[in-house]
């Protein structure tokens, strides 16, 4: 083997690593950037408007001033250099969807609905739809608050979890890795985390352009994501509640087959009740009839809210 080769992989930050479900490393950032991350969490506390939240987010695009400033000194620290295994790597530190990210999940959060806080409750992976042969997209977690002794990330199946505070980093495959948030404790944990993003390739023969496009792709998915994920969590609106239970219940495996069994006795009523024989007709009015079954289900939640929460 390479003796260049060999010392990235000594120096690599990945501590864990597998075909399917990609690398992960945990560690500790350098001492000199902890007192940053200090800086960060007290400038950004003053700005959640309600700590009860199960999470708030601001994005890098949105900061300014000193915030800005000093997120950009993480996201643009040379220590992320070793996320690449090889010298000839392409690293670039994808901003668009970095941000800083308030957590304060309930305790027993799992016996109730979840909505939009279902994407990180549940064993998930952090994206889908992509997987690019030699193009490794990265997420890292970086803990900016301490005494965090009972909201845990489990990697599932590395069998590993993290308790994350103040100055520890979680770094896993964005569409690879299969985590969840579990909680243990019966008080609450607000924690401030900062996320971070990369996109690797490794003995890159791309083009320029190539990666270019895999990184519109992510910051796309992305934003489309957190847009409908933020407005489902702690739903207090009709739309609120539609992109909620959107969010949540497909994660459930039981989801796809009540789906499929409503949707297959809508299209024998259908089609032998109101005779349609028409296959696209069939179809289309299963679909419309799906869909206005789903829209019902999403009012009775409205409804159970504003008579119980709305004084």
């Amino acid at each position: 083997m390479n003796r260049y080769f060999l010392l990235y992989i000594i120096n690599s930050l990945f501590t864990y690593r597998d075909k399917t479900e990609g690398n992960v490393g945990i560690g500790k950032l350098p001492n000199e950037l902890t007192s940053i991350l200090d800086k960060i969490s007290n400038d950004f506390i003053h700005l959640v408007p309600d700590k009860t939240d199960s999470t708030y987010h601001t994005y890098y695009s949105n900061l300014s001033g000193d915030l800005k400033e000093n997120f950009d000194k993480i996201q643009h620290d040379a220590f992320w250099n070793d996320i690449c295994d090889t010298p000839d790597c392409v690293k670039q530190c994808v901003t668009e969807m970095n941000e800083i990210y308030y957590s304060n999940f309930k305790p027993n959060f799992e016996k109730n609905n979840l909505y939009g806080a279902a994407a990180n409750l549940i064993p998930h992976r952090d994206c889908i739809l992509f997987h690019f042969e030699g193009i490794r997209f990265y997420r890292v977690i970086i803990g900016l608050t301490d005494n965090n002794n009972d909201t845990s990330t489990e990697f599932i199946h590395f069998n590993l979890e993290h308790k994350i505070n103040r100055g520890d980093y979680m770094l896993f495959d964005f569409d690879r890795t299969l985590h969840q948030v579990k909680k243990s404790g019966q008080q609450e944990t607000p924690r401030i985390l900062l996320k971070l993003h990369f996109i690797v390739c490794e003995q890159c023969n791309y083009s320029d352009n190539y990666i270019k496009l895999i990184k519109t792709l992510y910051i796309y998915y992305y934003y489309i994501a957190r847009y409908t994920e933020q407005i489902g969590t702690d739903p207090k609106t009709f739309l609120g509640f539609f992109f909620g239970l959107l969010w949540e219940w497909p994660f459930y495996t039981e989801f796809k087959y009540m789906t499929l069994a409503l949707f297959t006795t809508i299209v024998f009523f259908l089609n032998v009740v109101y005779k349609i024989k028409n296959v696209e007709k069939l179809f289309g009015c299963s679909m419309v009839t799906l869909f206005s079954v789903y829209l019902i289900i999403v009012s009775a939640f409205y409804v159970r809210y504003i008579l119980f929460h709305i004084k």
